[in-house]
C-alpha cells in the first residue's frame, strides 16, 4: 500500500459512507461480469454504514446478493451525484416499471414475464406495470481497438415514450430491457474470460439517456433473442465470472431487486450538495474504491475536488490505463487487492492513518 499526496483533516460525516465503483465495458478482471463484484462489495459493506455503488458491480442476472446497506444507482445518476448535481435518498420500496423491448420473439417475452413474476413471488417486489415500446428500439454495441464495448441507438424516442408512460402509471423506476445486437463471437470470447462484456456499453448508453432525462433510478437488463437464450445456456462449462450467465439468462431479476429499494435522486445545487439524515451528498463521502488503471472519470474528478480519498485497487486490471501516477493524482491510497481495501477503510473507519500501520514510521521534523 502506499499513498499520493498530503493528508488533510476532515470533520467525519455522522456515517462512514463508501463509494465501489468499477467501469462498464472495461474488461476489469472484477467486476468485469455480471455480479462477480458482490463479494468485494459486500466486504466493504461490512465496514461502511453505507455503500454507493451502480447497476454494473452488483448485477448477477436472475441474482442480486448485495447487502441491504448498499445503495443501487445507476451511473448517469452517480456522475450527477458525484458533481453535486443530485442528492440520494434512501427508500423502504419503489414501484418498477418495467420497459420492454417490443423487437423480441415470443420466447424472449415468455422469459421477461417469468422473471418479472418470480421476483414478485418471491421477493415481492413492486411493479407499477410492464410497458412495451411502439417499435423496435435498434440498439447496438461497438467494439474499440482495445477490446472496451460502447453502443448506440437508432430509436431514443421510442424508448422516451415508454419510460414516460411508465410514469404517468406511478412508476418509482425504471427497469429496462431492451434487445443489444451484438457478435456472437464477442460473447463467446467473454464467456471463455478472454473479452469484455459485448452489452456493458450498449447498456450504459441505454440507462444514461433515461436518468438524464426523468431523474429517477433506473438500470438496464437484456432481451436476448431466442437463439441467444439458447447460445448463453449451451456454452458448455464457461470461465467462473460468467457461470451464472450460463446457467439461465434471466437478467431481469438482478435489476428488479436493485431498483425495488435505489434510493431517489433529489436534484439540488453545487452549494447544497451535502445530504443529512437518509439523504446523502458528495461531500458525505468518506472514500472512493476503483480499479488502479481507471482513473479518468467524474467520481475522481470529484475526490479531488472534495478531498475524498481514493482507494486505488491495483489486481483489478482492466484494458484502461489512467493510473494515479500518470494523473498526478493527490490523497491516493494504493491497494495492491481487495483484501488491502478492507484494512484501508477500517483504519478510515477508525479514523487512524492507514499508512501508520506501514514501516518504517517516518520521522517527524520540527519547523
Amino acid at each position: 500500500m502506499q499513498a499520493y499526496g498530503k493528508e488533510k483533516g476532515e470533520l467525519m460525516a455522522n456515517k462512514f459512507i463508501v463509494a465501489h465503483i468499477v467501469p462498464t465495458g472495461v474488461k476489469a478482471s472484477i467486476g468485469g461480469y455480471v455480479g462477480d463484484a458482490t463479494p468485494a462489495t459486500n466486504m466493504i459493506a461490512s465496514i461502511a454504514d453505507k455503500v454507493i455503488s451502480h447497476p454494473n458491480v452488483i448485477n448477477g442476472v436472475a441474482l442480486n446478493v448485495a447487502l441491504s446497506n448498499v445503495m443501487y444507482v445507476e451511473g448517469y445518476s452517480l456522475d450527477a451525484f458525484f458533481k453535486g448535481e443530485v442528492r440520494l435518498q434512501e427508500v423502504e420500496s419503489n414501484k418498477i416499471g418495467v420497459i420492454i423491448d417490443s423487437g423480441m420473439d415470443e420466447e424472449s417475452y415468455e422469459l421477461a414475464m417469468n422473471t418479472i413474476n418470480a421476483m414478485r413471488a418471491v421477493a415481492g417486489v413492486k411493479i407499477a406495470g410492464i410497458f412495451r415500446t411502439d417499435k423496435n428500439v435498434d440498439a447496438r454495441a461497438i467494439k474499440l481497438r482495445n477490446g472496451s464495448f460502447i453502443g448506440e441507438i437508432s430509436n431514443e424516442n421510442v424508448l422516451l415514450k415508454a419510460c414516460k408512460k411508465a410514469i404517468k402509471n406511478d412508476a418509482d423506476a425504471l427497469a429496462l430491457s431492451m434487445s443489444i445486437k451484438i457478435d456472437m463471437k464477442d460473447l463467446k470470447r467473454y464467456f471463455m474470460g478472454k473479452g469484455a462484456n459485448p452489452y456493458g456499453g450498449t447498456e450504459a448508453i441505454i440507462s444514461h439517456i433515461v436518468s438524464k432525462r426523468f431523474s429517477v433510478p433506473c438500470a438496464h437488463a437484456p432481451l436476448l433473442s431466442k437463439f441467444e437464450i439458447y447460445e448463453e445456456t449451451h456454452s458448455g462449462i464457461v470461465d467462473p465470472r460468467a457461470a451464472a450467465e450460463a446457467i439461465g439468462p434471466a437478467y431481469l431479476g438482478c435489476v428488479l431487486q436493485g431498483l425495488s429499494k435505489a434510493p431517489r435522486i433529489i436534484r439540488a445545487k453545487k452549494s447544497t450538495a451535502q445530504g443529512g439524515g437518509d439523504v446523502y451528498g458528495v461531500k458525505d463521502v468518506d472514500a472512493i474504491v476503483l480499479p488502479y488503471s481507471c482513473m479518468g472519470n467524474v467520481p475522481v474528478l470529484a475526490a479531488q475536488k472534495y478531498s475524498i480519498p481514493i482507494i486505488a485497487v491495483k489486481e483489478n486490471k482492466t484494458v484502461m490505463k489512467m493510473s494515479p501516477s500518470k494523473l498526478n493524482l493527490k490523497n491516493v491510497y494504493v491497494a495492491e487487492n481487495y483484501w488491502e481495501v478492507g484494512g484501508i477503510l477500517a483504519c478510515m473507519k477508525e479514523g487512524i492513518d492507514p499508512l501508520k500501520l506501514r514501516r518504517p514510521l517516518r520521522r517527524l521534523n520540527v519547523k
